[in-house]
């Protein structure tokens, strides 16, 4: 199987996904070829099978990720974006500083849970602009955009996770 994850799903390839038609053409590609439906089947069909099931959910897995399904996208386009690569704007790596400040010092605050709840809405509006940038950007054809705003949303979706992390820290 030569598709690319799009074509695999019958969707187009953009940033913007139909994430319920995702689900539901998931489903029903892993209902046609899961391998307990392969198991009477030769050796050659089975192994097929576990082969098109792994890259269905590979393919999902990228789609239904936004940081993953930009990289997938600028992939596609011919960009490859390294893991320890990151944002070369200055402004943005002044605003990434801040924000790591925030989090370590959001232990000490007087109110820790607001603390954290103000932060995580910063970060989630900081990302959602973000994807905006890059699906702009990818749609205007200007790659180094993407591949900078790209750069962005993988710090925002880490910190996102961290202040998921220690949110969870605080609960406890």
């Amino acid at each position: 199987m030569q598709q690319n994850h799009f074509e695999i799903f019958g969707l187009p390839v953009s940033y913007q996904i139909d994430r319920s038609a995702l689900v539901k053409r998931y489903r029903e590609l892993q209902q046609e070829f899961h391998p307990d439906r392969f198991a009477a089947k030769s050796e050659r069909e089975q192994m097929l099978s576990m082969q098109y099931a792994a890259q269905i959910n590979e393919a999902n897995n990228t789609l239904k990720d936004p940081v993953a399904r930009a990289a997938y996208l600028l992939q596609l386009a011919g960009v490859e974006i390294k893991p320890e690569q990151t944002t070369a704007d200055g402004e943005f790596l002044m605003q990434q500083m801040m924000l790591r400040e925030r989090l370590e010092d959001v232990r000490g605050a007087s109110d820790p849970e607001a603390e954290l709840d103000d932060l995580g809405g910063e970060a989630s509006e900081l990302f959602k602009a973000q994807e905006v940038s890059f699906s702009t950007a990818l749609q205007a054809s200007d790659l180094d955009g993407a591949k900078s705003a790209l750069l962005k949303l993988q710090f925002l979706a880490k910190l996102q996770r961290q202040i998921e992390e220690l949110e969870e820290d605080l609960l406890d």
